[in-house]
């Protein structure tokens, strides 16, 4: 059975993605924090985690990338999430009833519209979707209610009062699969994400984007940063999508040349999105 670190706690979206991509039959490390998931799998004290990295309405999860690059671990896979919002609470207990919304931070700013209906009721930002569900019963708080998933709800046998909450219909997440450094090759990859700077230069990293389309290489996401403690210099996280592995090793063997940093974080198969 697979050891798979996951943020939150059963329940969570991480834990139904780890079932779309492994099955059910896996043993889960509840982790309260994305770098405690992170530092578990570069420890090798599982095998694998799964990591939430952007949402299509909250965004990217830019202290996600960080933490990759900071530990030694990479990326070798994905999957996606097509994830629904539900407003949940003990047995019995009904809309008006409910003085507080507890949530992940990320469930939250997916759920706005919905809050503004209610603007005596205090939201709360929590660790985690199911571990706001699990406090409700611990707890038997009949005031409060969590936003998550309907896995939360089964697992914690609670009520949903509300379904679909989420501001928009498609509300995705995609999250990482990541394992510690050094693995073996995943067969017939065409997706490799990529870090790199480049100089402060007119046009820097316009050149950049064109040896990348020059190459035949997909663009599928630029994200840029600030470089902290360098003044007007950023750093640029990229999805690429590739059909055959000398694209990359060229592209690597130019911008080890031209840029002042080029890192590969992962290189992989392009993943499944779900529901």
């Amino acid at each position: 059975m697979k050891k798979i670190a996951i943020q939150g706690l059963r329940g969570s979206f991480h834990h139904e993605a780890a079932n779309h991509y492994f099955g059910n039959a896996i043993a889960l490390e509840e982790c309260e924090t994305f770098s405690d998931l992170v530092r578990f799998v570069a420890l090798n004290k599982v095998e694998y985690g799964v990591i939430a990295i952007e949402n299509s309405l909250a965004g990217s999860i830019l202290q996600n990338y960080a933490l990759l690059r900071k530990e030694k671990v990479e990326i070798i896979g994905e999957v996606g999430l097509r994830v629904k919002m539900n407003v949940m609470a003990l047995q019995g207990v009904n809309e008006s009833q409910i003085e507080e919304f507890h949530s992940h931070q990320m469930a939250i700013r997916q759920c706005g519209n919905y809050f503004d209906q209610f603007p005596k009721v205090k939201v709360v930002e929590t660790f985690d979707t199911a571990g706001s569900a699990k406090m409700i019963v611990d707890q038997q708080l009949s005031n409060v209610a969590a936003i998550a998933g309907e896995l939360a709800a089964k697992e914690y046998n609670l009520k949903i009062i509300k379904k679909g909450i989420e501001d928009h219909d498609l509300n995705y997440t995609r999250f990482l699969i990541i394992r510690k450094s050094g693995g073996s090759k995943i067969e017939k990859p065409n997706k490799v994400s990529v870090y790199f700077q480049t100089k402060n230069d007119s046009g820097s990293l316009a050149h950049t984007l064109t040896i990348i389309s020059g190459l035949g290489i997909n663009l599928g996401k630029l994200q840029s940063h600030p470089v902290p403690s360098k003044n007007s210099l950023y750093g640029f996280y990229a999805n690429l999508e590739i059909d055959e592995l000398e694209q990359l090793e060229d592209l690597e063997r130019i911008m080890n040349r031209m840029a002042l940093t080029f890192e590969i974080l992962g290189i992989y198969r392009k993943g499944q999105t779900h529901g």
